[in-house]
């Protein structure tokens, strides 16, 4: 079969054609469905967007535990970062270890957010991120884990403060350097 191209000729033709016409309404549930769609787009419901955070940093914290255990939960046999750290009982290495596991997910969010999900989901970071941090104190509690206030207060502000701003700067790196959205 030949393709045949319609010549420039037959274009004013055919849009007269188009013009002139019956318009056709479309179905109202299609219509309906359409809206709906474009509406989820641009305003995407909040707890789609908090549930892929939390997968995200799910997924993040549970592949630091293979190098990095959280009160003496974790995967590996020993800690390899508390070796490197002299004094790792203190106050600064329970921020950086509250940094290191839930900061890797905040930092990874912006990648995986498009636009919608950028914007809306900065009205509730304030709250999302040191609510995750204490459900994970909680669960290394439920887990065993021997939690004092000594050293869960200091995780729980890296692990929020550190979160907050690993996303933040991920964030702005994408959009004013990668300037993809």
């Amino acid at each position: 079969m030949k393709n045949k191209k319609k010549i420039p000729e037959t274009w004013e033709s055919d849009f007269l054609d188009f013009v002139n016409s019956d318009t056709i309404n479309p179905p109202v549930i299609l219509t309906e469905r359409i809206k709906a769609h474009i509406s989820d787009d641009i305003n995407p419901a909040i707890w789609k967007i908090v549930a892929k955070l939390a997968g995200l940093q799910t997924v993040c914290a549970t592949f630091t535990l293979f190098f990095c255990p959280q009160f003496a939960i974790g995967f590996a046999k020993r800690d390899y970062l508390a070796t490197l750290i002299q004094h790792s009982d203190g106050f600064g290495f329970m921020v950086a270890c509250g940094v290191i596991f839930l900061g890797g997910g905040a930092a990874l969010a912006p990648l995986f957010f498009n636009k919608a999900e950028l914007r809306v989901s900065e009205k509730s970071l304030l709250a999302y991120f040191p609510t995750i941090s204490i459900l994970a104190v909680v669960l290394f509690y439920l887990l065993g884990a021997d939690i004092y206030f000594a050293t869960a207060l200091p995780w729980f502000i890296g692990g929020s403060v550190g979160s907050l701003i690993a996303y933040s700067l991920v964030k702005y790196f994408r959009i004013t350097r990668l300037r993809f959205l």
